[in-house]
């Protein structure tokens, strides 16, 4: 047996998620099929990513790793086989072997998720389902202001989902951007992880602000209140994406 690591991409809108649930479809559970079919065999451990997604919520370069019986010549069938299996909805970037040790969990040194927002009076055309769409004008400066107080290491309750089943509810942002362009704003969180919907409370908050909605405290009080009441809205989940993940080098 040996453990293969993957990048992959895949389309959050057609899936419940990343993890195998009964009678949906997940991305898990149709990459594990896709890689017995492609390897003809039961013996694929089932395919373990580098954190869950939600329903709905994308990924340009998830790290999954699973073991299988194979040689370094199956690696590229892999790739081709599982992403012409999955069509447009998951697509193998590159598959590789790495040392049994390796752990696409525990080994994360950083990853980033960006959201997207389409800011704009009229929904779009060619991104609809794939962006957040927010009517009202959005002041960039007021968000960033407010982001500020979230670098560094914090009791992030306020901004933990519901069911959230982390032990701890500590966590460390590394760095938040926000940025225009054009009809889209986008954010874009750094960290080493992060806790069930966490990313998308912040969002959902942070456009409460640039709404200039008033119904909120600032955000070092929400922060502080350890208290998810006080935080904004969760932002819908197809405006989101995990963008990379990165590891140590001696962990590859």
């Amino acid at each position: 047996m040996r453990k293969i690591r993957l990048v992959i991409e895949y389309d959050g809108k057609k899936f419940s998620g990343w993890q195998i649930q009964p009678e949906v479809r997940t991305v898990q559970g149709e990459l594990h099929q896709a890689l017995q079919t492609v390897l003809r065999s039961e013996a694929v451990s089932r395919p373990i990513a580098s954190g869950r997604t939600d329903a709905g919520v994308s990924a340009r370069r998830q790290v999954v790793c699973f073991e299988a019986p194979v040689e370094e010549e199956m690696l590229r069938k892999i790739q081709v086989g599982v992403s012409s299996i999955l069509k447009s909805e998951v697509s193998v970037l590159s598959a590789s072997f790495v040392s049994d040790e390796f752990h696409p969990i525990h080994d994360v040194m950083r990853k980033q998720y960006s959201y997207a927002v389409w800011n704009h009076p009229s929904p779009p055309a060619l991104q609809f389902g794939y962006v957040m769409h927010v009517i009202e004008p959005l002041d960039i400066d007021i968000m960033r202001h407010e982001s500020e107080c979230l670098i560094g290491t914090h009791d992030f309750s306020s901004f933990r989902g519901h069911g959230c089943g982390a032990r701890s509810p500590v966590r460390c942002i590394e760095e938040i951007t926000i940025e225009r362009r054009g009809e889209l704003v986008l954010f874009e969180f750094q960290g080493k992880g992060f806790l069930k919907q966490m990313v998308r409370n912040l969002v959902g908050t942070l456009i409460e602000y640039g709404r200039r909605s008033g119904k909120l405290q600032s955000c070092r009080e929400v922060l502080e209140s350890c208290d998810r009441r006080c935080a904004g809205p969760t932002a819908e989940p197809w405006g989101l994406s995990l963008d990379w993940v990165e590891y140590p080098e001696g962990k590859l």
